[in-house]
């Protein structure tokens, strides 16, 4: 069922994307030009783009809140990632050596 519905998610929101770049600008260089042979009217693309924007957006709203309550249902303790015990650093090796508490001697004596 998550999976169905992030996969749902995943083409709302490409199909959301596709939808916001088609969308005519404010210097009407957009979806429709003015052909008097195109499919729809300046009027009625407009009209179509925004509802289906609208709809998509809702979509999307709905989606996420439905997705967000299931992961907040399957995990019933709160798991945050400052809540682990490892506090190293991430690029750190993981090795279970001591750390040294004193400086390592140069390899190189100084000159003085």
């Amino acid at each position: 069922m998550y999976n169905i519905l992030l996969v749902i998610h995943g083409m709302v929101t490409l199909g959301l994307v596709g939808i916001i770049l088609v969308q005519r600008s404010s210097s009407d260089m957009g979806l429709s030009g003015s052909s008097s042979t195109s499919f729809m009217s300046g009027r009625a693309a407009a009209t179509f783009v925004t509802r289906t924007t609208a709809a998509l957006a809702t979509a999307f709203i709905l989606l996420s809140l439905t997705l967000g309550i299931l992961t907040v249902r399957n995990h019933p303790t709160p798991v945050s990632i400052m809540d682990t015990d490892d506090k190293k650093d991430a690029l750190s090796p993981k090795t279970n050596a001591p750390i040294p508490t004193t400086p390592a001697k140069p390899a190189v004596p100084r000159p003085e």
